[in-house]
């Protein structure tokens, strides 16, 4: 078999289950396999083998932007990640103003996605997904843009969340956000699952490679 016929497994042989109310994170390199594996979690990409259960309504923030049309404005895109969510019309406006003041870009939601700038994609899409009505929250790299402040103010959101009994898997390569946030950690190297225990224990196993 030449090289180019052989086939590549981007994820193999992981197994986990998460309990309501957990927040979980996933480290691992780049190449590791966190993104195929969130992409399979939220139905983006179909699994070749395996078997995945899910029990509840899942919102996923996968990068800053991602799942907005650029052509709609802020305030429209809401409405159609809520619509998506089977949320109604009224449930989403009663939000919308809380929305937008936790993106902290109240005077821009009737401006199109496209001329934002990525912070603003990424802090739009945090509120957006911790504000919506999700029992599952699937969450990566929404460390990667923003400041201190308002990091500070994702890690106490989720933290409310995971009180009501929210279930939130995080990526980030930042993993000294998770001390405090999440006491569990899964680590992925080459497409396979190399601890699954204390967060303590995956950072160390992540900043040791």
């Amino acid at each position: 078999t030449t090289r180019r016929n052989r086939r590549f497994w981007a994820v193999r042989g992981v197994s986990f289950t998460i309990a309501k109310g957990e927040v979980v994170a996933v480290l691992g390199r780049n190449g590791a396999g966190k993104s195929t594996l969130l992409q399979v979690l939220c139905r983006i990409t179909e699994a070749d083998r395996g078997v995945i259960r899910i029990r509840g309504k899942i919102a996923s923030l996968l990068g800053a932007g991602v799942g907005f049309n650029d052509e709609l404005t802020g305030r429209e895109n809401v409405y159609l990640n809520g619509s998506i969510l089977g949320m109604t019309p009224s449930e989403i406006a009663s939000r919308m103003e809380s929305i937008a003041a936790f993106a902290e870009i109240p005077e821009f939601m009737d401006t199109p996605v496209k001329r934002y700038s990525s912070g603003m994609k990424a802090r739009l899409g945090f509120a957006v997904a911790v504000h919506l009505d999700a029992d599952i929250m699937i969450l990566d790299e929404v460390f990667a843009t923003g400041d201190r402040i308002f990091r500070m103010k994702c890690i106490d959101r989720i933290g409310e969340l995971a009180k009501e009994g929210r279930t939130i898997l995080i990526v980030t390569h930042i993993p000294e956000m998770l001390q405090g946030m999440c006491n569990r950690g899964i680590v992925l190297e080459k497409g396979s699952m190399v601890l699954d225990g204390p967060i303590d224990a995956a950072i160390e196993r992540y900043v040791s490679k």
